[in-house]
């Protein structure tokens, strides 16, 4: 595996890990963060794999346009992406009148964290 795939890749799956371990200790709001977060870096490694550029951007259905995977998207996937990109700014900068619990709770995040891995492993899959 390329020297950046593999960057991308272990950065994801370290992504993933930790998503895991906020689910676990209550931390919701950064099971999403950390689960977009996951699924953008594997976007990123297609695109690397692939011999594309990578910008810096966050949008996971347009990286997936970049990756050109996005007409292979179930309509699910394509709409799960599109609800997890925002939590690329909502953890970092959420508004502060919301309580992190008014963001998501516990069966959201469980429910973010399943189908992140999911995808994670389709997108790995990718690149075989």
């Amino acid at each position: 595996m390329d020297k950046i795939v593999g960057h991308w890749v272990e950065r994801s799956k370290y992504d993933l890990d930790t998503a895991k371990v906020m689910l676990d200790t209550g931390r919701y709001l950064y099971v999403a963060y950390m689960c977009q977060q996951t699924i953008e870096k594997m976007l990123k490694a297609i695109i690397a794999h692939q011999g594309k550029e990578n910008f810096p951007i966050h949008n996971l259905n347009r990286l997936a346009e970049i990756a050109s995977i996005s007409n292979e998207l179930t309509s699910e996937q394509f709409n799960f992406l599109a609800e997890l990109t925002p939590y690329h700014i909502e953890a970092r900068y959420g508004d502060y009148k919301e309580s992190l619990s008014e963001i998501i709770n516990d069966k959201e995040a469980e429910q973010i964290y399943r189908k992140t891995k999911g995808i994670y492993k389709w997108l790995y899959q990718k690149m075989k």
